[in-house]
């Protein structure tokens, strides 16, 4: 019994793989190392997301958090717009009133000027795609912060490095995206109201 236990640890050492299987090259294809983290996207929502990256790494240049709510947009009714998306109150309130709208002028402002054209285009591009992917998959999501959740998911692990100083500013882009109506229903329809 003992020399037949030696012999197999021998083989298996010969072989150089350890007991627990790692360092085993030959069925590597079907081995995942359990102390390994794989990153898989498993969202339906991807989207190339290299554009959107770097908007939010110029503006993060400039962002700063300022008190109050200092917003001006035309835009639907918050209540009609979160009713259309399926966004509750609760994440409405506070989260994008509560940590993301004190940037949204910034934004505004960061996008419109001359001097940004081009990620003015960068950021059109991605709201173009993000309505896209959000149309196509929106009936898998019960409400729209799980949206969110996936988009965020997919912007930071896809730039890690770059975003993880800036990475509230993703989804403060994202709740621009959707404050502008740049993405979710609404915005032309319904009553426009200045806030």
């Amino acid at each position: 019994m003992v020399i037949q236990q030696l012999v197999v640890i021998t083989m298996i050492n010969k072989n150089k793989m350890d007991i627990d299987g790692i360092g085993n090259t030959t069925a590597g294809r079907d081995y995942n190392d359990y102390r390994t983290f794989i990153n898989v996207d498993t969202s339906p929502i991807r989207f190339f997301d290299e554009e959107i990256k770097e908007v939010i790494k110029e503006f993060a240049k400039v962002a700063c958090r300022e008190i109050g709510r200092n917003y001006n947009f035309k835009r639907i009714a918050a209540e009609q717009k979160n009713e259309l998306n399926g966004l509750t109150k609760e994440y409405f309130e506070d989260t994008i009133l509560e940590n993301s709208i004190c940037y949204f002028q910034q934004i505004d402002d960061f996008l419109k000027s001359p001097i940004n054209a081009d990620y003015l285009s960068m950021y059109e591009n991605t709201i173009d795609d993000l309505n896209q992917k959000i149309t196509i998959f929106r009936k898998k999501y019960d409400e729209f912060e799980l949206v969110f959740n996936d988009l965020y998911d997919h912007i930071f692990n896809n730039n890690i490095s770059e975003l993880k100083a800036d990475r509230r500013l993703i989804w403060v882009m994202l709740h621009y995206m959707y404050w502008k109506c740049d993405i979710g229903k609404g915005g032309e329809i319904g009553n426009v109201i200045n806030t």
